[in-house]
């Protein structure tokens, strides 16, 4: 059995994109991420992207390396990548939703753990932060 892996990062648009160009870019990263098992969300705000993805090791490598390697974006900054124990967005191919920029920022800027086994006491983590926001958008 191959361990999952969980890797999130923010980085920003070479350029603001349209409806239509966030659509196009949602449906090949949906298409790709379905044809390796990838699953996650994208987040969009103002040119800046934020996005959570997960699956087994080798596609994520596939999938970090295609994303590290677009011309779509730059200033990639990870926030997270470890091993997950399951998927928490077991649903979503890419779900991907539009919050306000300093909805964003709070999400981007939270305490991302890099160890279950070292909690940051009093602070909710990252990827907390981000299934709350995912949980109350699907509202």
């Amino acid at each position: 059995m191959s361990h999952l892996r969980g890797i999130a990062y923010v980085s920003t648009a070479q350029r603001r994109l349209n409806t239509a160009e966030l659509e196009a870019l949602l449906a090949g990263a949906r298409r790709l991420n379905l044809d390796s098992g990838v699953t996650g969300v994208l987040l969009y705000s103002d040119g800046n992207f934020m996005q959570y993805f997960e699956g087994n090791a080798d596609a994520m490598q596939v999938t970090w390396d295609r994303i590290r390697g677009s011309r779509g974006h730059s200033g990639i900054i990870e926030l997270l990548d470890e091993t997950v124990a399951e998927r928490n967005f077991g649903d979503w191919q890419m779900g991907f939703a539009q919050p306000t920029r300093s909805v964003l920022l709070s999400m981007s800027t939270a305490a991302w753990e890099r160890s279950a086994a070292q909690p940051t006491q009093g602070t909710a983590s990252g990827l907390g932060v981000l299934k709350t926001f995912w949980r109350n958008a699907q509202r």
